[in-house]
Parts: C-alpha cells; structure tokens; sequence
C-alpha cells in the first residue's frame, strides 16, 4: 500500500525514550541511551521512528489532538451542536475555556480548548530526536537522510504554527534536551515566535523534496514536501496579518506582555508578504501538479456543473491533487478515534451514538448559497407558524452542492453517496428528542419550541465522499482551495479587488456558483469569510479565522451567543422524509463566549512552574 502515512504503525521505541516526559518544561527522561542507539541503527526502526511523529504531530486540532475529549472544533466555531452533557465540549460550550480542567496527563479529556500542551511538546521532542540522530543510520542513504531531516524540521514548525494562532508566543525550544539543560525558557515576543516559525519552513524547503512520486517506486506519497513548508509559511504569514496580532494593543489589557499576544503595530505589509507566501505556493503547486479540482469549466467566471463530484473529490479522496497534505490514519473500527468523531454513517453502530447529537446548527446553515448563488430562505426563530415539509424539501433539492457533500439529510433523492446505503439519512435520526413523532399530527405541540437539541436537520459526512464501506479518512490538512481563497482574503485587504475576487472564483465557481462581482472591500470581505465559511466546514479553520479576525458576531453567533436549530414533526411510520409533516426553527442553548478566548489558555499547572505567564482573562 503507497499511503506510507495510513499509519497502524505504534512505535514503542521511540516512545521508551520519552514516554516520562510531561512539557519541555520538565527534565526529559534520558536514561533511554540504549533505545535511542537502537532506534536510530536501521532504515526501518529510523523511518517508524519518524512515522510515529507525522502521526501524532499531525493530528493537532483533530479528536485525541486537542485539549478536550468528545467532539470536533467545530462545535466551538458554531458549525456543529455542543453534543452531550458528558462531552467536554458541552461543558466548554456552558462555561468556556478553562485551565483547570484536567491534569496534563489527562489535558486531552479536559476543557483546555484547541490543543493538548503537554502532547505538543511531547511530540516536538520525538521530531527533534529524529532530527539530531538520524545520522546515525548506516543502511539509509544520504540523499534519504537529507529529505528525514527536512521532514522532522516541518513535523516541528506544524506544531508551532499551531501553538503560534492558538496562544500566540510560546517558548523557542531549538533541540531535544537533556537532563543538565536549563529549561526555565519564558515566552517568546510573538515576532520572535513568527520568525521561528517562518526559519523552520525555509530549511524543511531546503531540504525536502518536491514530490515523492520517483523516489523508490512511489510508495511515500503522502509524505512532506516543498508545498507543504510553503503552505504552512503562507497560513502563518496570513495569521499575523490578521487584526487580532496585526493590532497596536492587545485584545485585553497585558502590561508588560504585550508583546507576547500582540505585534504593537499595525503594518499593512503583513498582507503583501501573505500575497507573496501564498503566490509562492501556487507556482509550486503548478510546476508539480497540484491543482483545484473543476472538471467541468475554467473555473473563473463559470459556474462547474460537476461541483458536487469535484468537491467531494478534494476532501474526501486518497492522494487526490487538490490535497497537499492530509492527515492519514487507519486504524480500523473501533481503534480510529479521529474518524469516530466524523465518521456519521449509519452502519459504524458504535459511532453513532457520539456523533449524532452533534448535527449543524441554524447559526451555520445560512452561510450555504443555494444552487443560483443566492441566499436561502430557511425558518427563523419566531415565525408565527411550523412550515409545511415541502419547503423543506424545496430547500434541499436546490440547495448548492457542497451542502449535499458536507451533511447527510432527510431527503427524498440519493445523497452524496447514492445508491449506498450506509451513506443515507433513513435511520440515521432515529429516537432524537427534535424529532418529534405523532400518530396523524398536522401541526406540533411543541412549536415554536424546541423539541430536543443535537441533531439540527443533519450531520457531517464530509470526508467520506463515495467512501462505501471505508472508516478511515483522509484529512485534509493543506488543499488548494485555501490558498486561493487566502489570496482572496490577502488581496482584498491590501486593496486589490480585482486579484480578490479572481482568486474568491476560483472556489466559487469550482463549487457550482455564479462569480462574485462585488468590489466594496468590507462587504466583500464577508462574503470571502462566508466563502471560507462553507469551503471548510469542520476542516478547523473557522475557530481560528473568527477569533483572529475579531469577526463581529463572534459573540453573539460564531463563538457564542444563542444557538438555534431545525426541529421537525413526523408521523409514525418510518425515518424517511415522506412521513415528515413540518419543520420549523427554535431557540435550543446559549454558548459561552468571553474576549480572553481569542487565545487558548496555558493548563494552570504549566503556569504555576512560574516560568510561562498565562495568557490574559484566565
């Protein structure tokens, strides 16, 4: 199999060497000689040395990836519903992030938000030790050796681009340690942090390859490349333009750290190297094909009749030439926590119970077009009346094709994956509390209340485009359809509507849709937020993009604020859409939302070593 990175592989040795260590911030455990020499003696122990680091490095903000249990980021974000009241998800959702949640050692099942501190050093030291002794190898070539060294110096600016839109400064760690180093390293300034970041993807440029498809037969595709340092240098540089760094003063008060969450300065030529690192990675991306997906037209100015199929393809196929970089894991059923929690397809039994409470909210659902690029007309909350089924159904049947991707609904025609039905709607809502069942009801006792809340009018199959029977999937981690709608973003900013709205059609066509012809910079800047909004549905963009663009509903739709969701009434009979009779919006909770949430917050234990400050508010 050519998907080196569809890792079952579990690597105990490596792991012995460091398993003690909790933070960089501790004395690291060196006693593991022994193993490391052994590690490091052979092609095959080095290469699973170094594939255990891809597998953990780059699962940052995915389940098992994050500092809380139970869920996705985009029940942060308003995409997807809090779940149940065991989840820390729910418990984020009701009282917002927290730095006393849990234990490092069990940070994961805690409310710490978007990342797990103790794993993340953890796995910056297993790609440091890569990085330091890959030499030693005897059988492994000097070519090979040159392209691990590359790859371990990406694995360890992934993890720190993260930390750097997560927290903002963190300390600069340059090696693995040993037990005589000093290791009381405070915060860095955020420019020291984005000067790290951008040096770690110059050298894994320097040293990776360009692709991996003539290198010993093909069979590491998947693994880093040149596109992959560029693409994480290009999502860096657009973070610190943002307004949330990009800003004279920080978004709370900070003395004497202001520096550590905040730039002090507002410099429009943050853009323009934004521009230049995006441009970069599109002329790679051409010179090794790598390209937007859009069979069916040019993809500027022409709406794709195979929009569907095209997108799907993007986010959910192996090695499709949309995906620079995706996460690969296979672990089979019942071991994969990741697809676990995406995973919503009826016949993965044990999955269902954890995903289906979690279908999308009414906050979201405005954000899709429908087919004509206009917007679509769904209930509000308050409306006098449930409305009949047939509006609903009017809806769906032309509603535009990236919805019919991303969410497996109630409806009368095949799904995304038609004529599979592991991938159909019937069954999936069974026994959900916002499904009210009434034998021969023409109107609901509950509207314009809420029946329940969770499952909202479907749940995420994204990722599993015409998957059949596949648990597995592939994340997209890096596609090209961000870098397009970054040079949208970039672009606007930096006054250049015409390069904007270029760039916006490229994902807008490609998804089916008429052009956008706006040139207004702030009412076309909703509408790339909007288009980002849609193209990346619980890809973990839109957390981070509404924070550090201080989107102005953040608190009142995006982070937090009251959530709504479609309820529905249907008669006994069976789950399919033709016993359903009305549907209609309804109020179900209100998420929890506070400024100092901008940034995550440092697990209190990390702070009271008395070397990091907290960040603000916590």
């Amino acid at each position: 199999m050519k998907k080196i990175l569809l890792i079952s592989i579990i690597l105990t040795l490596l792991v012995g060497t460091n398993s003690c260590v909790d933070s960089f911030l501790e004395k690291p455990d060196t006693t593991g000689t022994t193993d490391l020499e052994k590690v490091f003696s052979t092609t095959r122990n080095a290469e699973s040395a170094l594939f255990y680091c891809y597998r953990e490095v780059l699962k940052h903000g995915l389940p098992t990836g994050c500092g809380f249990n139970h869920g996705t980021i985009g029940s942060l974000s308003g995409e997807l519903c809090r779940g149940s009241n065991w989840h820390s998800i729910f418990t984020i959702n009701n009282v917002g992030l927290s730095p006393v949640g849990a234990q490092p050692s069990n940070e994961r099942a805690g409310t710490a938000g978007a990342d797990c501190m103790p794993q993340t050093w953890e796995y910056i030291r297993s790609s440091f030790l890569v990085k330091e002794n890959i030499h030693k190898v005897t059988d492994m070539s000097e070519t090979m050796k040159e392209y691990v060294v590359g790859e371990a110096t990406a694995l360890i600016a992934y993890r720190y681009m993260g930390m750097f839109y997560r927290f903002g400064g963190v300390p600069i760690i340059r090696g693995s340690f040993n037990s005589n180093d000093d290791l009381a390293i405070p915060r860095a300034s955020l420019q020291d942090m984005l000067d790290y970041i951008i040096e770690l993807c110059d050298e894994a440029y320097d040293k990776l390859p360009d692709s991996w498809v003539n290198i010993d037969g093909g069979k590491y595709i998947g693994r880093l490349t040149k596109g992959v340092a560029l693409a994480m240098k290009a999502r860096t540089l657009m973070f610190a333009a943002r307004p949330l760094f990009n800003s004279a003063t920080p978004y709370l008060p900070f003395p004497g750290n202001e520096d550590i969450i905040c730039f002090g300065n507002v410099d429009p030529n943050r853009w323009q190297d934004a521009i230049a690192a995006n441009e970069a990675v599109l002329a790679w991306a051409a010179a090794n094909g790598y390209r937007l997906i859009n069979t069916g037209g040019a993809g500027e100015g022409q709406p794709n009749p195979n929009a569907a199929h095209d997108y799907g393809t993007a986010c959910s196929a192996p090695n499709n030439p949309e995906v620079i970089l995706a996460y690969k894991r296979n672990d089979g059923p019942g071991a994969n926590y990741v697809a676990h929690q995406y995973n919503t397809s009826p016949y993965w039994t044990q999955d269902r119970y954890d995903s289906h409470n979690r279908g999308i909210l009414g906050n979201f659902l405005h954000n899709y077009h429908d087919k004509f690029g206009n917007d679509v007309n769904w209930p509000k909350v308050g409306e006098l009346a449930e409305r009949p089924i047939s509006d609903y159904v009017n809806i769906i049947e032309n509603i535009e094709p990236r919805f019919r991707i991303d969410l497996v609904v109630p409806s009368l025609g095949g799904w995304a994956n038609p004529d599979d039905r592991r991938w159909q709607a019937d069954g999936w809502e069974r026994g959900l509390s916002n499904y009210e069942t009434r034998a021969g009801a023409t109107s609901s006792e509950n509207f314009p209340d809420a029946a329940g809340q969770g499952p909202g009018c479907g749940a995420s199959s994204k990722f599993y485009y015409l998957a059949g029977s596949r648990t597995w999937a592939e994340m997209p981690l890096f596609r090209m359809a961000e870098i397009y709608l970054n040079l949208a973003e970039a672009y606007n900013e930096a006054g250049n509507a015409a390069s904007a709205l270029k760039n916006l059609n490229m994902v807008h066509n490609r998804a089916g849709l008429p052009a956008i012809i706006e040139t207004d910079k702030e009412k076309l800047r909703k509408m790339i937020w909007r288009e980002k909004a849609v193209e990346f549905f619980q890809e973990i963009h839109r957390y981070f993009d509404v924070k550090h663009w201080k989107h102005p509903d953040i608190a009142t739709n995006e982070c937090g604020g009251q959530r709504y969701e479609l309820q529905f009434l249907r008669v006994p009979g069976g789950e399919n859409i033709i016993y359903y009779v009305s549907y209609w919006m309804a109020n179900t909770y209100v998420s929890y939302w506070h400024p100092k949430m901008y940034l995550e917050p440092f697990h209190q234990t990390e702070v009271n070593k008395g070397i990091m400050v907290q960040n603000p508010g916590y």
